[in-house]
Protein backbone atom coordinates (compact mmCIF):
# COMPACT_ATOMS: atom_id res chain seq x y z
CA UNK A 1 0.00 0.00 0.00
CA UNK A 2 2.57 2.15 0.81
CA UNK A 3 4.58 1.87 -2.47
CA UNK A 4 1.30 2.40 -4.25
CA UNK A 5 0.90 5.53 -2.68
CA UNK A 6 4.17 6.99 -3.42
CA UNK A 7 4.12 5.76 -7.03
CA UNK A 8 0.32 8.08 -7.04
CA UNK A 9 2.10 10.72 -5.38
CA UNK A 10 5.10 10.53 -7.71
CA UNK A 11 2.92 10.60 -10.30
CA UNK A 12 0.82 13.68 -9.44
CA UNK A 13 3.87 16.03 -9.01
CA UNK A 14 5.00 14.86 -12.79
CA UNK A 15 1.76 15.71 -13.82
CA UNK A 16 1.94 19.14 -12.04
CA UNK A 17 5.40 19.53 -12.76
CA UNK A 18 3.52 18.71 -17.01
CA UNK A 19 1.13 21.42 -16.33
CA UNK A 20 3.67 24.37 -14.91
CA UNK A 21 5.82 23.68 -18.24
CA UNK A 22 2.40 24.29 -20.61
CA UNK A 23 1.80 27.66 -18.58
CA UNK A 24 5.65 28.54 -18.61
CA UNK A 25 4.91 28.49 -22.77
CA UNK A 26 1.34 30.19 -22.21
CA UNK A 27 2.69 33.04 -20.58
CA UNK A 28 5.48 33.21 -23.62
CA UNK A 29 2.96 33.50 -25.95
CA UNK A 30 0.83 36.42 -24.42
CA UNK A 31 4.15 38.10 -24.00
CA UNK A 32 4.04 41.77 -25.75
CA UNK A 33 7.65 41.25 -27.10
CA UNK A 34 7.88 39.64 -30.47
CA UNK A 35 11.21 38.24 -29.57
CA UNK A 36 10.01 36.10 -26.68
CA UNK A 37 7.00 34.99 -28.89
CA UNK A 38 9.34 33.69 -31.58
CA UNK A 39 11.55 31.81 -28.81
CA UNK A 40 8.35 30.06 -27.50
CA UNK A 41 7.65 29.01 -31.15
CA UNK A 42 11.01 28.13 -31.69
CA UNK A 43 10.81 26.05 -28.09
CA UNK A 44 7.40 24.50 -29.49
CA UNK A 45 9.66 22.25 -32.06
CA UNK A 46 11.09 20.47 -28.92
CA UNK A 47 8.15 19.14 -27.45
CA UNK A 48 5.67 16.17 -28.04
CA UNK A 49 3.44 17.11 -31.18
CA UNK A 50 0.67 15.46 -29.98
CA UNK A 51 0.73 18.22 -26.64
CA UNK A 52 -2.29 20.28 -26.31
CA UNK A 53 -0.07 23.30 -25.83
CA UNK A 54 1.35 23.04 -29.34
CA UNK A 55 -1.70 24.20 -30.76
CA UNK A 56 -0.04 27.66 -29.79
CA UNK A 57 1.48 27.32 -33.40
CA UNK A 58 -2.19 28.06 -34.63
CA UNK A 59 -2.19 31.31 -33.48
CA UNK A 60 1.74 32.15 -33.94
CA UNK A 61 1.55 31.01 -37.22
CA UNK A 62 -0.62 34.57 -37.71
CA UNK A 63 1.50 36.27 -35.44
CA UNK A 64 1.99 39.97 -36.93
CA UNK A 65 5.81 39.52 -36.53
CA UNK A 66 7.55 38.30 -39.52
CA UNK A 67 9.71 36.34 -37.58
CA UNK A 68 7.33 34.81 -35.42
CA UNK A 69 5.43 33.33 -38.41
CA UNK A 70 9.22 31.75 -40.08
CA UNK A 71 10.13 30.24 -36.75
CA UNK A 72 6.45 28.43 -36.59
CA UNK A 73 7.39 27.20 -40.16
CA UNK A 74 10.53 25.37 -38.83
CA UNK A 75 8.92 24.14 -35.61
CA UNK A 76 6.36 22.60 -37.43
CA UNK A 77 8.30 20.85 -39.71
CA UNK A 78 10.75 19.54 -36.91
CA UNK A 79 7.12 18.15 -34.93
CA UNK A 80 6.44 15.93 -38.25
CA UNK A 81 2.65 16.50 -37.71
CA UNK A 82 0.78 15.82 -40.77
CA UNK A 83 -2.47 17.11 -39.53
CA UNK A 84 -0.79 20.80 -38.84
CA UNK A 85 0.92 20.66 -42.50
CA UNK A 86 -2.09 22.73 -43.96
CA UNK A 87 -0.40 25.57 -41.69
CA UNK A 88 2.47 25.78 -44.09
CA UNK A 89 0.54 25.54 -47.05
CA UNK A 90 -1.08 28.60 -46.05
CA UNK A 91 1.93 30.72 -45.33
CA UNK A 92 2.54 30.73 -48.95
CA UNK A 93 -0.33 33.38 -49.27
CA UNK A 94 1.75 35.27 -46.59
CA UNK A 95 1.98 38.95 -48.21
CA UNK A 96 6.06 38.95 -47.23
CA UNK A 97 8.17 37.00 -49.15
CA UNK A 98 10.41 36.01 -46.44
CA UNK A 99 7.62 33.83 -44.93
CA UNK A 100 6.14 32.87 -48.75
CA UNK A 101 10.23 31.43 -49.66
CA UNK A 102 10.09 29.58 -45.53
CA UNK A 103 7.00 28.07 -46.46
CA UNK A 104 8.54 26.43 -49.56
CA UNK A 105 11.58 25.92 -48.09
CA UNK A 106 9.09 23.79 -45.51
CA UNK A 107 6.83 21.94 -47.87
CA UNK A 108 9.98 21.15 -49.61
CA UNK A 109 11.56 19.36 -46.32
CA UNK A 110 8.20 17.60 -45.68
CA UNK A 111 8.19 16.28 -49.54
CA UNK A 112 5.34 18.19 -50.47
CA UNK A 113 5.72 19.21 -54.37
CA UNK A 114 4.34 22.45 -53.94
CA UNK A 115 7.48 23.44 -52.00
CA UNK A 116 9.88 22.39 -54.92
CA UNK A 117 7.68 24.40 -57.63
CA UNK A 118 7.96 27.18 -56.09
CA UNK A 119 11.71 27.50 -55.09
CA UNK A 120 12.25 26.55 -58.73
CA UNK A 121 9.85 29.45 -59.72
CA UNK A 122 12.59 31.52 -57.37
CA UNK A 123 15.14 30.81 -58.69
CA UNK A 124 13.57 31.04 -62.28
CA UNK A 125 12.57 34.91 -60.59
CA UNK A 126 8.78 34.21 -61.68
CA UNK A 127 7.83 34.01 -58.27
CA UNK A 128 7.54 37.74 -56.24
CA UNK A 129 9.72 36.54 -53.61
CA UNK A 130 12.56 39.42 -54.06
CA UNK A 131 15.78 38.69 -55.29
CA UNK A 132 17.69 41.18 -52.78
CA UNK A 133 16.14 38.73 -50.16
CA UNK A 134 18.16 35.56 -51.43
CA UNK A 135 21.63 38.16 -51.41
CA UNK A 136 20.49 38.12 -47.95
CA UNK A 137 20.38 35.11 -47.29
CA UNK A 138 24.07 34.60 -48.30
CA UNK A 139 25.49 37.26 -46.68
CA UNK A 140 24.20 35.89 -43.62
CA UNK A 141 25.93 32.60 -44.74
CA UNK A 142 28.86 34.50 -45.27
CA UNK A 143 28.38 36.30 -41.68
CA UNK A 144 28.38 33.17 -39.97
CA UNK A 145 31.28 31.63 -41.59
CA UNK A 146 33.33 34.17 -39.78
CA UNK A 147 31.97 33.21 -36.40
CA UNK A 148 33.64 31.12 -34.63
CA UNK A 149 31.37 28.57 -32.99
CA UNK A 150 28.87 28.61 -36.14
CA UNK A 151 31.93 27.77 -38.65
CA UNK A 152 32.42 25.07 -36.34
CA UNK A 153 29.41 23.53 -36.62
CA UNK A 154 28.08 25.05 -40.01
CA UNK A 155 28.15 21.84 -41.93
CA UNK A 156 26.23 20.04 -39.53
CA UNK A 157 23.82 22.95 -38.84
CA UNK A 158 23.46 23.35 -42.75
CA UNK A 159 22.75 19.15 -42.83
CA UNK A 160 20.27 19.10 -40.14
CA UNK A 161 18.44 22.35 -41.30
CA UNK A 162 18.09 21.00 -44.90
CA UNK A 163 17.31 17.33 -44.57
CA UNK A 164 13.43 16.63 -45.48
CA UNK A 165 12.58 14.40 -42.89
CA UNK A 166 9.71 15.84 -40.65
CA UNK A 167 10.49 14.75 -36.86
CA UNK A 168 13.68 14.19 -37.51
CA UNK A 169 15.01 15.18 -33.80
CA UNK A 170 14.51 17.11 -31.02
CA UNK A 171 13.77 20.29 -32.00
CA UNK A 172 16.62 20.53 -34.83
CA UNK A 173 15.20 24.62 -35.71
CA UNK A 174 15.81 25.41 -31.62
CA UNK A 175 19.70 23.84 -32.04
CA UNK A 176 20.08 25.90 -35.51
CA UNK A 177 18.64 29.20 -33.83
CA UNK A 178 21.22 28.62 -30.81
CA UNK A 179 23.95 28.01 -33.09
CA UNK A 180 23.50 31.85 -35.30
CA UNK A 181 22.60 33.54 -31.96
CA UNK A 182 25.77 36.20 -31.22
CA UNK A 183 25.44 35.50 -27.73
CA UNK A 184 25.92 31.88 -27.99
CA UNK A 185 29.54 31.38 -26.28
CA UNK A 186 32.12 28.85 -27.25
CA UNK A 187 31.87 27.31 -23.95
CA UNK A 188 28.41 25.88 -25.12
CA UNK A 189 29.21 25.05 -28.50
CA UNK A 190 31.79 22.95 -26.78
CA UNK A 191 29.86 21.10 -24.35
CA UNK A 192 27.04 20.79 -27.56
CA UNK A 193 30.27 19.02 -29.43
CA UNK A 194 31.35 16.96 -27.01
CA UNK A 195 28.11 15.47 -25.57
CA UNK A 196 25.72 15.33 -28.36
CA UNK A 197 26.82 12.34 -30.00
CA UNK A 198 26.38 9.00 -27.69
CA UNK A 199 29.22 6.93 -29.42
CA UNK A 200 31.76 9.76 -29.06
CA UNK A 201 30.66 11.40 -25.99
CA UNK A 202 33.66 12.50 -23.99
CA UNK A 203 34.04 11.15 -20.68
CA UNK A 204 33.38 14.24 -18.37
CA UNK A 205 29.93 14.91 -20.00
CA UNK A 206 28.18 13.64 -16.94
CA UNK A 207 29.56 16.23 -14.57
CA UNK A 208 29.77 18.98 -17.47
CA UNK A 209 25.91 18.93 -18.13
CA UNK A 210 25.14 19.14 -14.01
CA UNK A 211 26.81 22.17 -14.13
CA UNK A 212 25.44 23.08 -17.37
CA UNK A 213 22.42 23.30 -15.46
CA UNK A 214 23.45 26.16 -12.94
CA UNK A 215 25.87 28.00 -15.37
CA UNK A 216 25.94 31.74 -15.45
CA UNK A 217 25.90 31.87 -19.24
CA UNK A 218 22.68 31.42 -20.86
CA UNK A 219 24.01 29.46 -23.76
CA UNK A 220 25.32 27.55 -21.82
CA UNK A 221 22.15 26.68 -19.79
CA UNK A 222 20.09 26.04 -23.15
CA UNK A 223 22.62 23.66 -24.55
CA UNK A 224 22.04 21.26 -21.26
CA UNK A 225 18.72 21.80 -21.95
CA UNK A 226 18.90 20.63 -25.66
CA UNK A 227 21.65 17.86 -24.91
CA UNK A 228 18.93 16.20 -22.37
CA UNK A 229 15.85 16.88 -24.94
CA UNK A 230 17.33 14.67 -27.22
CA UNK A 231 18.36 11.97 -24.31
CA UNK A 232 14.72 11.44 -23.70
CA UNK A 233 15.44 10.55 -20.47
CA UNK A 234 12.70 11.02 -18.29
CA UNK A 235 14.70 10.79 -14.81
CA UNK A 236 16.32 14.38 -16.19
CA UNK A 237 12.89 15.85 -15.83
CA UNK A 238 14.02 17.71 -12.32
CA UNK A 239 16.47 19.53 -13.78
CA UNK A 240 14.37 20.76 -16.70
CA UNK A 241 11.73 21.83 -13.97
CA UNK A 242 14.52 23.71 -12.04
CA UNK A 243 14.63 25.88 -15.10
CA UNK A 244 10.81 26.82 -15.30
CA UNK A 245 12.14 30.06 -13.59
CA UNK A 246 15.09 31.04 -15.40
CA UNK A 247 15.98 34.44 -16.18
CA UNK A 248 16.43 33.95 -19.84
CA UNK A 249 13.31 33.27 -22.26
CA UNK A 250 15.38 31.25 -24.48
CA UNK A 251 16.20 28.74 -21.49
CA UNK A 252 13.57 28.73 -19.85
CA UNK A 253 10.76 28.33 -22.77
CA UNK A 254 13.30 25.19 -24.42
CA UNK A 255 13.24 23.58 -20.76
CA UNK A 256 9.28 23.76 -20.58
CA UNK A 257 9.31 21.93 -24.15
CA UNK A 258 12.10 20.04 -23.11
CA UNK A 259 9.71 18.85 -20.07
CA UNK A 260 6.66 17.88 -22.15
CA UNK A 261 8.95 15.95 -24.22
CA UNK A 262 10.47 13.51 -21.86
CA UNK A 263 7.74 13.32 -19.62
CA UNK A 264 5.85 12.25 -22.87
CA UNK A 265 8.61 9.36 -23.37
CA UNK A 266 9.23 7.67 -20.59
CA UNK A 267 6.55 9.00 -17.66
CA UNK A 268 4.96 6.16 -16.48
CA UNK A 269 1.85 7.10 -14.72
CA UNK A 270 -0.21 4.95 -12.28
CA UNK A 271 -3.58 4.30 -13.78
CA UNK A 272 -6.62 6.51 -12.58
Amino acid sequence: MRILSLLIFSGLAWSQSAEQARTVLRDGFVEKSPEKRREVAVALSMAPAKDQVVDLLVSLAKDKDVLVRQAVLDSLVDLGDRTRYPIIKEALQDPVPEVTYAAARALWKIGDPAGAELLEDIFAEEAKAKSNFAKSEMRKVMRKLKTPQSAILFVAQRGMSFVPVPGLGAGVSAVSQMLTDESFSARATSLILLCQDPKKRSAGCPSMLDRAFVDEEWSVRAAGVQLVAGSRDPAMRGKLAGLFGDKSEKVRYRAAAAYLRLDSAGAKRPKK
